[in-house]
């Protein structure tokens, strides 16, 4: 017998993939942060910090920490292309395919659909999914959820080892 209802199931496969997409945005800022720390070269830049910002810190590796903080704070959120634009330091590293960025693209804007518009087709989802009619709720099944997050799996897992070559990054499995 069937604990849910097809509703409540809908509703909580939707959850379930807004929360790992959610996750993979969150994995590319925390990945950012650890390449800043262990290479605070790539934090250079001609932005300016205000005097307040640098006697605050107790030292260079205080400041290193709170202006990583910052650039991250500061990072564009839902779409992998804009974050690679502005993030040299992961597109340089080449482990995201043209095809793979789309499809993450389209994962991160059936994420939104799913945060911001409870499913409900909007013309934005559709110029990414134009099969969708406006207005009707887009239904993933655990089938095609499972698909998605294998994509990002591997993505995740191309990154990880050239961002660990590239950069030395230490690996932490706690």
């Amino acid at each position: 017998e069937d604990v849910f209802k097809d509703e409540e199931r809908e509703i909580l496969l939707r959850v379930l993939f807004s929360s790992c997409a959610d996750n993979f945005e969150t994995y590319m800022s925390d990945l950012l942060f650890e390449i800043y720390l262990a290479n605070p070269q790539t934090l250079k830049s001609q932005e300016q910090v205000t005097v307040n910002e640098v006697l605050n810190c107790s030292d260079l590796d205080d400041f290193i920490v709170m202006y990583a903080h910052k650039k991250i704070s500061k990072l564009q959120r839902g779409s992998v292309k804009a974050f690679l634009n502005e993030n040299k330091q992961i597109s340089i590293l080449n482990a995201i395919s043209e095809n793979e960025q789309k499809e993450v693209e389209k994962i991160l804007q059936i994420r939104h659909l799913y945060s911001h518009r409870n499913g409900l087709v909007d013309e934005k989802f559709q110029q990414y999914f134009p099969e969708t009619i406006l207005g009707r709720r887009y239904n993933l099944d655990i089938d095609q959820i499972a698909e998605k997050l294998k994509i990002l799996i591997c993505v995740v897992n191309n990154i990880d080892k050239s961002a660990i070559t590239k950069y030395s990054l230490s690996i932490d499995f706690e």
